[in-house]
């Protein structure tokens, strides 16, 4: 999908295009019809994009039971739905049953809580008690040839990660530009 970038983002519907915002992050589609989704379901031509599509769609569900229902909170972490949905799609594409399928994630996930816990219990290795050194703490010095800083934006203006723009107070009022009153306009013509 694309991603929306610039000062201003939009949220809405203008002439087919949707833009929305999802997570952090604004992204634009093109707007699909009913006729395009009907076409997709029967058209013999893509009768393969389907399969694929119900696959996963099998996939999908069958791992969220188990995730959902048999992982710890602990072992659930952002981006293992998506691994274990691939992994068990993979392994239907490659021709495996649904059962087949469904032991071979209950293993791995098995394997992911074993490896968790075991993290989890282990303690830490006692360590010495050592007798505290009196030295004489030294100030950091700096270095002789120290590069000043430069500016990071060309401008004062910045844009924020939320996307607005911020325009320091300083940059509003501009000295240079005034405008022309319409009495200096008639001196100016004589």
């Amino acid at each position: 999908m694309a991603k929306q970038v610039g000062p201003i983002f939009i949220t809405g519907t203008i002439d087919g295009i949707i833009f929305y915002k999802l997570g952090d992050t604004y992204y634009l589609r093109s707007k699909g019809d009913y006729k395009s989704a009907k076409m997709m379901r029967k058209d013999p031509s893509l009768k393969r994009t389907m399969a694929n599509a119900d696959r996963f769609g099998v996939a999908a569900r069958m791992v969220k039971r188990v995730y959902y229902r048999q992982l710890l909170g602990t072992v659930r972490k952002p981006g293992l739905f998506a691994k274990l949905t691939g992994m068990v799609n993979r392994w239907m594409y490659q021709g495996k049953s649904k059962e087949e399928a469904q032991e071979l994630l209950m293993a791995h996930c098995q394997v992911l809580v074993q490896k968790t816990t075991s993290q989890a219990t282990t303690t830490p290795t006692p360590v010495a008690a050592v007798p505290p050194t009196t030295k004489p703490v030294q100030q950091p010095t700096a270095p002789a040839n120290q590069k000043p800083k430069q500016a990071r934006y060309l401008s004062n203006w910045k844009v924020k990660r939320n996307g607005s723009l911020h325009i320091p107070k300083s940059a509003k009022s501009l000295p240079s530009i005034q405008p022309i009153s319409p009495c200096n306009v008639q001196q100016l013509k004589e």
